[in-house]
């Protein structure tokens, strides 16, 4: 049985309200949960597995399907963002055409919308939740001339029963299989805020306990690895080389004393890194930044979203303004750089000024990096709900679109007070007010790595100028 794991190209994304500029310039992460199924298929059978990220090289789809078809697949298993659903259906069909017996589709847009998904024409099975065990039983099923049949975790038929429960590979992160980034091109991968290192993702938790009305992440049970095992990780990847890693943790800082356990282990193993984390700015303590600085972090991502209490509220964010920049003014001074995302177009932003309040706010905090996002609230969010129930949105061309993917659908946006142009402008007036600022202008000039640093900021840099 062969087995190619498929993160299809990114050719007709849903058109997202955020300049080129800046989606041109995004983070290029490896394929993380790919290589976590491929890691559990290897280590539990003898199937051949190979690891297609069409991402990494633009690939267009006649090169995809030749790929496909010089390698000769019995299974092909391709990841799903909502977003991205047009590519994922073309990347079935192409590997279908180009041979492939059986297509799996898992990832996030089917934990949320596993029917639509597997009535897709194609698709043979869907995986709901973490993929290692399912995706491991149906290739078994398949390599032994079995239908699939009552596979938790799995739907084969939009009359299946959708599943209750995420199959997990372990109630233990620690048994867990070390993924060997070797199964990629990990030399590759980089971070454009990074310092022009050899960049990797890992994971050290799953799950988040909080409830952000916009959020759309699948929930797990909230589980954690232990620092060891976690260290283990990193040691393997530093032992390739790799020098920069990104935890894509839903929320890194659930407990400080885990986040300080960790610090600990990576200082006592002497382990020389780089690595950011995706943080809330709740319980953010000097005690806590300066172990995290003194273990390497050089970077914490904020999700801010709103400068206002009345807006924090609104988002269910349990946080404060004034937590938030104790937050960053604490980050400054122990030297950790800080990025800071923020939405434009939320229910409680009804005039232009009230944008330019958050936009102002940004400028206020002085993070080291921002993100600005239209609100774009996503089916099965609390928000969505929300929205639905008041008029301002309708969920019958989301539905529509996932039953159907075509190239011209739009994402709604929250229009109750701007139309889309508005927003639009607002978005691109906003990146231009913070990063064109003589003070960031230089402070980055300054922080300066290499030059393959200084190419990669001008280029973007270049960009923003003329969005």
């Amino acid at each position: 049985m062969r087995v190619m794991l498929i993160r299809p190209p990114a050719k007709h994304t849903v058109e997202s309200e955020v300049p080129e500029a800046v989606s041109a310039e995004n983070l290029s992460y490896p394929p993380l949960a790919l290589m976590a199924i491929a890691q559990v298929l290897k280590d539990h059978s003898d199937f051949e597995v190979t690891i297609l990220d069409a991402q990494l090289d633009d690939l267009e789809y006649d090169v995809l399907e030749q790929k496909v078809r010089e390698w000769k697949p019995d299974v092909v298993g391709v990841t799903a963002f909502t977003v991205q659903l047009v590519d994922v259906l073309k990347t079935v069909q192409t590997a279908k055409r180009a041979g492939a017996r059986f297509a799996v589709v898992g990832g996030p847009h089917v934990s949320d919308f596993p029917r639509e998904c597997v009535g897709l024409p194609g698709v043979d099975a869907v995986v709901k939740g973490e993929g290692q065990k399912p995706m491991l039983d149906l290739c078994n099923a398949w390599a032994k001339g079995e239908t699939p049949k009552g596979i938790p975790g799995t739907m084969c038929h939009p009359d299946d029963p959708i599943p209750e429960q995420d199959v997990y590979f372990s109630n233990s992160l620690d048994e867990y299989p070390i993924i060997d980034r070797t199964l990629v091109d990990y030399r590759r991968y980089y971070d454009v805020m990074g310092k022009g290192g050899i960049f990797t993702t890992l994971i050290s938790s799953r799950g988040c306990p909080y409830r952000c009305t916009f959020c759309n992440t699948p929930r797990h049970r909230y589980r954690v690895m232990q620092p060891g095992r976690v260290c283990d990780e990193i040691q393997a990847c530093l032992d390739l080389g790799i020098q920069e890693f990104y935890f894509v943790d839903d929320t890194f800082n659930i407990t400080n004393q885990r986040v300080i356990d960790l610090c600990d282990e990576i200082i006592r193993r002497g382990q020389k890194l780089q690595w950011t984390v995706r943080f809330r700015v709740k319980g953010v303590t000097r005690e806590l930044l300066e172990k995290m600085k003194a273990a390497g972090c050089q970077r914490i991502q904020f999700g801010v979203e709103q400068g206002t209490e009345e807006g924090l509220l609104r988002l269910k964010k349990d946080v404060t303004v004034r937590e938030i920049e104790s937050a960053f003014r604490l980050c400054r001074e122990v030297g950790i750089n800080t990025v800071a995302y923020f939405m434009i177009g939320t229910p409680v932003e009804r005039s232009r000024d009230d944008v330019m309040d958050t936009i102002a706010y940004s400028i206020k905090l002085d993070p080291d990096f921002v993100m600005f996002n239209v609100l774009t609230p996503f089916p099965g969010t609390t928000l969505y709900d929300e929205g639905e129930r008041d008029g301002v949105l309708d969920v019958t061309p989301w539905m529509e679109f996932m039953r159907a993917p075509r190239e011209d659908f739009k994402a709604q946006v929250w229009d109750e007070h701007f139309t889309r142009a508005e927003l639009r402008e607002m978005l691109d007036l906003a990146y231009k007010r913070f990063y064109w600022r003589p003070k960031f202008v230089v402070r980055n000039i300054t922080q300066i790595q290499s030059p393959k640093d200084f190419m990669r900021k001008a280029t973007a840099g270049f960009r923003m100028l003329v969005a």
